[in-house]
């Protein structure tokens, strides 16, 4: 994992099609993803949910391409 902090702009462009999972997020009032630390990416988003269960604290899970059909975001 690299510590280098992106902005979710540079993530979309530096991991295209992916899901991301981001740590240490930096959230807008309205708790929109503004940066953050990718701290692992994958094509699967199984792989991303297994990461993100062995981690403990604040983090974000984005997927940077075009959802496919009958996806959907939980808030």
């Amino acid at each position: 994992m690299s510590n280098e902090r992106l902005t979710l702009e540079e993530m979309e462009q530096k991991y295209p099609d992916e899901w991301l999972f981001i740590v240490d997020c930096e959230h807008s009032e309205n708790t929109e993803l503004l940066s953050g630390v990718v701290a692992a990416h994958s094509e699967s988003r199984d792989d991303i949910y297994e990461v993100s269960g062995h981690y403990k604290g604040g983090a974000a899970i984005h997927f940077t391409g075009k959802l496919p059909k009958g996806f959907e975001y939980l808030l």
